[in-house]
């Protein structure tokens, strides 16, 4: 009875709409137009090319939805959005390659320490080298300065003594700016590695829940 009922009721309301007719085609087309008048077809109507469409089979049962085209500014909006996705599906599949290559490399917590020490211990010898220099340097310029109380009474140093002072005092002063930097270059290994090793974790403990939920 209710199946009767809503047949009959879409027979009442094509009728007063004047769609019988095109019943018979198997399926109609209908919109608003810019008067807010139905325009109904057996096909896509020029009246609606620019309207949202309604498609309905012959039984009166909605079955699509044609949105109406976009304007400039909604097709522009549009690009903005679809391109903010690429982008973000781009960052997705770029971190997902990372995870990856992390426990490709990393088989183990042990292994992230091991590679901390051996980055740690390059710039450890660095460190050395530099302070070697700098060593180096303040014995020239304790030479130099030794060698210039003989000519306190005179107006100037020779050219030569000179030029060692200024040596002596570039070469300390380049040294310790090396070794400035190769100790901040700690600071960024540890900080690096203490990331890669609460990744690693997180990465391991995700993998460990999937596998206990098969």
């Amino acid at each position: 009875m209710k199946r009767i009922a809503l047949t009959l009721k879409r027979v009442i309301f094509f009728g007063a709409a004047g769609l019988l007719p095109l019943l018979a085609h198997g399926q109609i087309y209908t919109c608003k137009d810019g008067a807010g008048r139905t325009v109904t077809g057996d096909h896509p109507m020029p009246e609606c090319a620019d309207r949202r469409i309604v498609e309905l089979s012959k039984a009166g049962v909605v079955k699509r939805e044609i949105p109406a085209p976009l304007s400039v500014e909604q097709k522009r909006q549009q690009e903005i959005l679809d391109e903010k996705r690429r982008a973000e599906a781009a960052a997705e599949e770029q971190r997902r390659q990372q995870d990856r290559a992390l426990l490709a490399r990393y088989r183990s917590e042990a292994d992230i320490e091991s590679s901390r020490r051996y980055y740690l211990s390059l710039s450890q010898d660095l460190i050395k080298r530099d302070q070697i220099g700098i060593d180096d340097a303040q014995n020239q310029l304790k030479a130099a300065n030794t060698e210039a109380e003989f000519y306190k009474r005179k107006k100037s140093l020779p050219m030569s003594l000179r030029n060692k002072i200024e040596d002596a005092n570039r070469d300390i002063a380049y040294n310790q700016k090396n070794m400035a930097d190769h100790q901040a270059e700690l600071g960024r290994i540890n900080g690096k590695f203490d990331e890669t090793l609460k990744h690693y974790r997180e990465l391991a403990s995700t993998a460990a829940e999937a596998q206990a939920a098969r």
